[in-house]
């Protein structure tokens, strides 16, 4: 057990991937990474959002809020000259966040034991769960090349790191999932966005009308403010993570792999972010050139993020080998589904019944076996649960499905022996 995942657990029948095998993600390691997106940022706000404030106290004395070294976790007053596509002046380790949580107790609790912390102001000497999963996750040497909070609010915008793996040789791009109301509207925005990723030559190769989630792909497409560089989000992102192939010493003259993943709206982002990188790949675009040939994405309860042409494109990239994702759904959680249907659909801008998944599926069902297929896009009136629905959805159920026993051989597939059981991925 040395993953820091939603429930503590590792999937120890996963087996290490090789360019001929081409299992394309540990699983443990991508829910690590979809889970740890949402407690930094959490951790990040708490401390911004009280360090210097005086906390008045009733019959108490006043307290001034004063964090133990915030540097090992806020990068911004460093003295260091800031990378043109980086938010972080310089990269923040396993080990720094683990010595900030450790001094700094006091001011954080854990309420939900291994849920986000809270902010307190109570001395407290036993380690929160969090400490002990770093710990666990510690074994690898892992490095947060960049991480971009800057403009998020506790009612959401767009969140997202850029993770480096030096022991597994792996490179990951993982988006926060939605927290409050700026990410509740971004979510609802179904209308079809047919310009962004498919707006000029070269871009359409399937024909037909392929268009995305105009809510995700607005995240995604909009510039970022305060950038040195007039550019979208995901051009700062490919030129940073392009650029860590490029210049970073510890990956020259080695195979690092790239990974993307995210949750809920960050597996909606997630899903786009791989399909664009992808398509810029097999166009040899220049802003991908320094990047392996495939890249390979993980979502959990990701949400339809495009149309049937979106589909075809999507496809056409797993055939020529630049592009694969496994969609892992829960049953009963509805926000994988298209179809969405009254009173549920008032909310909702646009038709989701156009919309379609991708990629090869792994269908979680409790105490059971999970299903692998391919696609497998399924209704909001077959996945309606009014009893246990937002509980589905959630990271530390996913988490808890993935470790059924019965599911253990599934995860000794390589990626593509994962694709010829899922079928035909052409159709």
């Amino acid at each position: 057990d040395r993953r820091f995942c939603p429930a503590s657990q590792t999937f120890t029948s996963l087996k290490a991937a090789t360019d001929d095998q081409d299992l394309h993600v540990f699983l443990d390691d991508m829910l690590a990474m979809s889970s740890f997106v949402y407690k930094f940022n959490n951790i990040r706000r708490i401390v911004r959002a009280n360090e210097g404030k005086t906390k008045k106290k009733l019959f108490r004395k006043d307290t001034k809020v004063k964090y133990f070294e915030p540097a090992l976790v806020l990068t911004d007053m460093g003295s260091q000259e800031r990378d043109d596509s980086k938010q972080l002046k310089y990269s923040i380790t396993l080990p720094a966040i683990l010595r900030f949580l450790e001094n700094n107790r006091r001011w954080f609790k854990d309420p939900d034991v291994g849920g986000d912390l809270e902010f307190d102001d109570e001395e407290k000497k036993e380690p929160f769960v969090l400490e002990e999963q770093l710990k666990k996750q510690m074994v690898d040497n892992i490095k947060i090349i960049d991480y971009d909070d800057r403009f998020s609010t506790d009612k959401g915008g767009l969140v997202y790191g850029v993770v480096i793996n030096l022991t597994r040789q792996w490179i990951t791009v993982v988006f926060r999932g939605t927290i409050g109301l700026t990410d509740i509207n971004t979510d609802r925005d179904f209308r079809l966005d047919h310009e962004s990723f498919f707006g000029h030559e070269g871009d359409i190769t399937q024909g037909g009308e392929p268009a995305t989630h105009r809510g995700f792909t607005e995240y995604l497409v909009s510039n970022r403010e305060e950038d040195s560089i007039e550019r979208p989000y995901i051009d700062r992102i490919l030129a940073c993570v392009n650029g860590e192939y490029e210049r970073n010493p510890d990956m020259q003259g080695k195979d690092f792999k790239l990974f993307v993943t995210g949750h809920s709206l960050g597996g909606g982002l997630a899903n786009l972010f791989a399909f664009r990188t992808a398509q810029l790949m097999a166009k040899g675009d220049e802003s991908v050139k320094f990047l392996p040939k495939r890249v390979k994405t993980m979502t959990f309860a990701s949400p339809c993020v495009g149309n049937f042409d979106y589909n075809a494109e999507f496809q056409e990239l797993e055939q020529k080998g630049f592009l694969r994702h496994v969609r892992i759904a829960n049953e009963g959680d509805v926000v994988p589904t298209n179809a969405i249907y009254p009173p549920f659909s008032i909310a909702i801008k646009g038709n989701t019944k156009v919309y379609t998944q991708n990629g090869v599926n792994l269908f979680l069902k409790p105490e059971e076996k999970l299903v692998v297929d391919y696609r497998n896009t399924k209704s909001m009136r077959s996945q309606t649960d009014l009893f246990n629905n937002r509980d589905n959805h959630k990271l530390t159920e996913y988490a808890a499905r993935l470790k059924e026993p019965a599911n253990e051989a599934v995860y000794e597939q390589t990626l593509e022996e994962l694709y010829q059981i899922a079928g035909d991925f052409t159709a």
